[in-house]
């Protein structure tokens, strides 16, 4: 009887949840493809970056900037116009080696400046726009696994592995328009990381991947534990 209650109750949660997924969509990008396609490589005019999709990842390497003592670098994410009061971007952070990863996420300037109106929030920093000095939380901390950020009109909240890590407001930011990821590192030689599933879901989301799916499948093989 127990475990009838106990199914019943995860039954009803994925259908809670497969109704919600009709609200927010969800764009998964897996790193499947074999060119970089929903994305666009800042300028590096030394050759010093490569992003690759390998494996099913997001394979990046960096090499040291002569005479940087810190350096980062970005990738912008371009597969679909983005107009976004609400949404939410996480990134899973599979390997780390003399390097650091974040999101950068915010607004294009007049003239597309990628930079100037974005947060970029890393594993264990915020770096805030140039337009709105001295707004970003001082503060800092350590993610191991997984960047996930939870934007509101404005309001911002940094999880990890469904942690809370911190939030902050930004009245200057009432959507977002720009979104992508970069890497960072100071005075060593090669740095690399890999990442695997950047994910963006919200109201004006377009859908890609399969997540609604696994969840049908889910309540699927519930509903046939249910009825033996």
């Amino acid at each position: 009887m127990k475990r009838i209650f106990l199914l019943i109750i995860s039954l009803c949660m994925l259908i809670c949840a497969t109704f919600r997924s009709g609200y927010t969509k969800t764009w998964i990008e897996d790193f499947n493809e074999a060119q970089l396609n929903s994305w666009k490589e800042f300028e590096d005019v030394d050759n010093r970056t490569t992003w690759q999709p390998k494996d099913g990842h997001l394979d990046v390497w960096v090499e040291r900037i002569p005479r940087a003592h810190f350096q980062r670098h970005h990738l912008e994410f371009i597969r679909f116009p983005l107009h976004a009061e609400q949404l939410r971007v996480k990134v899973t952070i599979f390997e780390v080696e003399n390097a650091k990863v974040g999101i950068f996420i915010g607004q294009y300037t007049h003239d597309r400046n990628v930079l100037r109106r974005s947060y970029e929030i890393s594993q264990d920093f915020i770096w805030g726009p140039g337009e709105f000095p001295d707004q970003d939380p001082d503060v800092q901390y350590d993610i191991k696994n997984e960047i996930e950020i939870v934007f509101d009109k404005g309001h911002f909240e940094l999880l990890s592995d469904g942690e809370h890590i911190l939030k902050f407001d930004e009245p200057n930011l009432p959507h977002i328009d720009c979104l992508g990821l970069f890497v960072y590192m100071s005075e060593v030689p090669l740095g690399h990381v890999v990442l695997d599933d950047f994910i963006i879901s919200g109201p004006s989301i377009p859908s890609k991947g399969s997540l609604d799916v696994k969840s049908y499948g889910k309540a699927a093989v519930l509903w046939g534990e249910l009825k033996r």
